[in-house]
């Protein structure tokens, strides 16, 4: 169980930093970019020549003596429930029959309630004038489910199918066109039917129908379900352990030296990477991508690159001590193989380039860098496999 920096915390602190590569032929994702640089180390020339003269860990920024190690092993945590329940699986069960619902035409009423699904032709009219936007058809709105101004839902209720009538409106203060914020109109309407989603059955044939015959059985579709809900309680129990881990580790142990220039080195670091990363996949920068499609703030999402920033690094200094202290070495096979990992991982054939581009990114040989990151790695894995599960 490697407990590698860049996926325990991509894990941790459940960013959603997407952009890491990019589309091959096929469309199936290619990274092309090994190991995020967005550590604490050293990322140019001059800076692995300093942490070299001061004996600091390329990688992390390490040096003996800045971390007076506590508790490291039989860190104990409180494991999550990773039992599926039957109700849980007919939830999933549930939501893939509703996923395909379908319009039937009410029977036995032909007045409009709330909601009902409607199928109308409008025409919107201010001081007698049609206006932009405001003319249109839609076969399947939802009284009620406030798609459109309250004003014309409200006012549909009521009518009867066939039926074509006059109802007056009032845009909200706040409307997003301001030309029409406030203002009085007329929308005429046709109404031309009265639906109902109905739900079909969930049957064998619904199942094989939809499923393109991968599961031929309402049966064999549970199944699948309850693997799926395992699977992913048993990711979030791992996520929940080895953050409690983590913070356990980390009050446990005594930093000795001015943390905050380290963490302000990742900071940097992490939003050069973000930005690199999101620029290559959208052409847009991280602060750019999560202003504009994800609703955060600039504040915010610095705040967010700080605290895994401020987490990260005192975990990494901490890792760097108990790699020390247990005196962890490596062998060149050890570094062969984790090396042919990473190439496959990130789509390299030649080491040689694979190297090349971590020098690039970190400033570090690229071997050396491998070599350093695989002792990281084995602090970690101690850390993680002596943890122990309370009750």
């Amino acid at each position: 169980m490697k407990k590698t920096l860049g996926i325990i915390f991509i894990c941790i602190l459940c960013l959603a930093f997407t952009a890491c590569g990019k589309k091959d032929e096929t469309g199936d994702n290619q990274n092309t970019t090994p190991t995020e640089s967005s550590n604490s180390g050293a990322s140019t020339t001059s800076e692995v020549l300093q942490f070299q003269k001061e004996g600091r860990n390329l990688i992390t920024g390490y040096k003996t003596g800045d971390v007076t190690l506590g508790q490291y092993t039989g860190i104990t945590y409180k494991p999550m429930d990773t039992e599926v329940t039957e109700e849980e699986v007919q939830e999933q069960v549930d939501k893939f029959a509703d996923s395909y619902k379908y319009l039937v035409e009410i029977e036995g009423r032909d007045t409009v309630q709330d909601g009902d699904v409607v199928d109308v032709a409008y025409k919107g009219l201010k001081d007698g004038v049609a206006f932009q936007g405001g003319t249109g058809t839609n076969p399947s709105l939802k009284i009620g489910s406030n798609t459109y101004i309250p004003d014309f839902e409200a006012g549909v209720k009521g009518h009867k199918k066939g039926e074509s009538f006059s109802i007056d409106c009032t845009f909200p203060e706040n409307y997003k066109n301001a030309d029409l914020a406030g203002q009085k109109v007329v929308f005429d309407i046709t109404l031309n039917g009265i639906y109902e989603y109905k739900v079909p059955e969930m049957t064998d044939a619904l199942v094989a129908e939809k499923t393109d015959n991968k599961y031929e059985t309402v049966e064999a579709y549970k199944e699948y379900v309850r693997t799926q809900l395992k699977a992913s309680k048993e990711e979030d129990a791992e996520v929940e352990r080895d953050y409690e881990v983590i913070e356990k580790l980390i009050d446990s142990c005594t930093f000795n030296m001015d943390i905050d220039a380290a963490i302000e080195r990742g900071v940097k670091s992490k939003k050069a990477y973000n930005d690199s990363a999101f620029m290559s996949a959208y052409g847009i920068d991280a602060v750019g991508y999560y202003t504009t499609y994800l609703g955060i703030t600039e504040e915010q999402y610095n705040d967010m690159v700080r605290a895994e920033a401020d987490l990260r690094v005192r975990y990494e200094f901490i890792l760097s001590a108990i790699a020390e202290a247990e005196r962890f070495q490596v062998t060149d096979e050890e570094v062969d193989e984790f090396s042919a990992e990473q190439m496959k991982t990130y789509a390299y054939a030649d080491v040689n380039d694979f190297y090349n581009k971590l020098e690039e990114l970190n400033g570090v040989p690229g071997r050396t860098y491998m070599a350093e990151q695989l002792k990281i790695n084995k602090a970690a894995d101690l850390v993680f496999e002596t943890a122990v599960a309370e009750g």
